[in-house]
Order: structure tokens, then sequence, then C-alpha cells
């Protein structure tokens, strides 16, 4: 990714925001926060997008450690769903003078 070589505070803010960059991903975070653990067909028909897209944009959140699942089986029904849920609980502030101080910090 463009953000490799950065120092490790640059490297996981760019991961962050190159996460959060996209307004269905920052629907999902909002959906999330609000209703707590929902899996992957829930999420898609509540936002009204494919499941292959949701899936899509789940999986940008959990690389970003901004989500995680847990698949579920139900042996008797022979169905396996993944649940997601918000991991990411901090906040975001941001700013250029925030950026250079961590500039100014990888420089050694």
């Amino acid at each position: 990714m463009w953000w490799e070589g950065l120092c490790r505070e640059l490297e996981e803010l760019a991961l962050l925001l190159d996460a959060l960059s996209h307004p269905l991903r920052l629907r999902i975070v909002a959906l999330l926060w609000s209703r707590g653990e929902l899996y992957l067909a829930e999420i898609a028909s509540i936002l009204g997008v494919s499941r292959a897209l949701a899936k899509i944009h789940l999986k940008k959140l959990e690389a970003a450690g901004i989500v995680e699942s847990r698949v579920v089986v139900e042996e008797e029904r022979a169905v396996a769903r993944r649940f997601y849920r918000l991991r990411w609980g901090g906040e975001l502030c941001i700013s250029p003078g925030k950026v250079a101080r961590l500039l100014e910090s990888c420089k050694g």
C-alpha cells in the first residue's frame, strides 16, 4: 500500500483513514455502533446493498481493526453465519499539525 515504509503511528493512522474513507464503510460503522453485532445479510439488508458489496467493505474495516467478525454454525440447519461487531471505539482527531508532529517523530 502507499503508506508502507512510514513509521508505525503514521501507518496506523493511514490505515484507519483509508478504511474510513468510503461513505458505505462509515454507514457500516454507524450501524454497528447503534445496533451492536449483526450478521452479514442483516447489514446488507439494512443498508440496501448486496451481501457481496457489504462483505467487501466489511473486510476493509476488519483489516484496519475497526470491526471484528465471528462465525456461528447452526449444525441442525447446516448454516454458517458471519457476525460483525465494532471493535474500534476510539475517536479520530486529525489536523495538519498532528500529521507534521508524527512525521517529525518518525525522523528520529
